[in-house]
């Protein structure tokens, strides 16, 4: 039997902590209550390839929403596919359709998130680096 040969990829960062800004409406009209502040934490495990990340929280609400990985390839992307509500700035109520958040696979860098918003997910905001749209 060959054997099993290094991955042709570098490894990311195991863990990370970071918040991200969706500044940025990709479809709809532009929202009152951007930008918002979305926090994270990944972890990625280098021995079976895989990982999964949270949306600890959208501006000073805690959402703990899972997002487990849903492609690997140059990118690593997650998606938090339970659907919640949440209240913005203690007065607007938003219906997140769906929360994605991608980054390069090597390094852990060039972090990018969207959220799809309302029951048809007829808004759509994200970073200001936001480009991958084959996931939306």
């Amino acid at each position: 039997m060959p054997a099993i040969g290094p991955s042709p990829f570098l490894t990311p960062p195991t863990h990370g902590d970071f918040t991200l800004t969706l500044s940025k409406t990709i479809r709809g009209e532009n929202p009152s209550y951007l930008p918002l502040n979305f926090q994270f934490v990944y972890n990625w495990n280098p021995v079976i390839q895989l990982g999964s990340a949270v949306l600890v929280s959208i501006g000073t609400n805690t959402t703990n929403q899972p997002m487990p990985q849903v492609r690997q390839s140059k990118h690593l992307s997650f998606m938090a596919k339970q659907r919640f509500w949440v209240t913005v700035d203690g007065k607007d109520e938003i219906y997140a359709y769906r929360v994605i958040l991608d980054m390069d696979r090597d390094t852990g860098e060039n972090k990018q998130a969207a959220m799809m918003i309302g029951i048809g997910a007829n808004l759509i905001v994200g970073t200001e680096n936001w480009s991958a749209t084959e996931l939306l």
